[in-house]
């Protein structure tokens, strides 16, 4: 049995709201403004559209536990505000508030690098380590090295297959590789095997936290488990670093090629967000019928 996981660490600053993040978006061209808002900073993203107007997207923001989101959208200057909120208590506020829901919250693994590597190892699923160990006895050489910025790189023309075949969608790689211009943000593990890679993983880092960003593998790859030693590399590297909690991303219990259960057997703990939350102007006597009908409903 694995050790008991410890709560889910709260990254200082998730990838969505750090300056790496807004320093690519505006090496992109995108309109990424920082907005003091209830006491914090918040990295807003903005653009037009015909009819709709200003929109306002905020991912993950941290909203103080007293504060009230309703004028949000009058302080951003836009017609229609979007937020991904942090934390199941802020989707409650952007609720109270009157926002409607456009997605339900989504869980996130988080991987704490708490501690020391032996903790580390006592805290993963027993297959998970079998596989690690299974690894290492394996002919393979794991590097480490920065991501150049640029978005023709390998590792993006391979996940895009990868994509299409799977049917999922990533960021775009132009802002991964506007990131690569910060130096030191992004680190790219290979495994190689007789001089081939054979399998990748790519990290952000920004403040004490980091962000797992791609994973690609061949049929070698899987066959090796070579994403479990190049987790295993990167777990030590990036806590050299300073790095306290990687945040591996989405972790939905029903995916259906095992990464859900990839990211829980190396140590990771759940962390519910949110959801997606949403104002408009032209929306307004709509958003009062629903508070009306809220209040007389018990909450979900």
């Amino acid at each position: 049995m694995p050790a008991a996981l410890p709560p889910p660490p709260p990254l200082t600053l998730p990838l969505q709201q750090s300056p790496l993040y807004r320093d690519a978006l505006r090496r992109i061209g995108a309109d990424a403004a920082v907005m003091a808002w209830a006491g914090g900073d918040w990295l807003v993203l903005r653009r037009e559209f015909p009819v709709i107007g200003r929109v306002a997207l905020v991912s993950r923001p941290d909203l103080a536990a007293d504060a009230d989101p309703g004028p949000l959208r009058k302080d951003l200057g836009a017609d229609l505000v979007i937020v991904n909120a942090a934390t199941a208590a802020n989707g409650a506020a952007f609720r109270r508030a009157g926002f409607l829901r456009l997605a339900p919250p989504r869980e996130v693994a988080m991987l704490s690098l708490a501690r020391q590597p032996e903790d580390w190892l006592a805290r993963m699923d027993g297959k998970w380590r079998n596989r690690l160990r299974h690894a290492q006895r394996q002919p393979l050489t794991i590097t480490a090295g920065a991501l150049a910025p640029d978005p023709n790189h390998w590792i993006f023309q391979a996940e895009a297959a990868q994509q299409r075949a799977r049917g999922y969608r990533n960021l775009p790689p132009t802002l991964i590789a506007a990131m690569g211009a910060t130096a030191g943000a992004l680190t790219l593990f290979t495994a190689q095997t007789a001089g081939t890679t054979i399998a990748a993983m790519l990290f952000a880092r920004h403040a004490s936290g980091a962000s797992y960003l791609i994973g690609w593998s061949d049929a070698q790859g899987r066959n090796l488990s070579a994403h479990n030693l190049i987790l295993w590399h990167a777990m030590n590297n990036l806590a050299r670093q300073g790095v306290a909690a990687i945040d591996l991303g989405q972790c939905a219990g029903d995916q259906a090629d095992g990464l859900a259960r990839f990211k829980r057997g190396a140590g990771a703990a759940t962390m519910v967000l949110g959801g997606t939350w949403a104002m408009a102007g032209l929306l307004a006597p709509l958003h009062g019928l629903l508070r009306g009908l809220r209040s007389r409903m018990p909450p979900p």
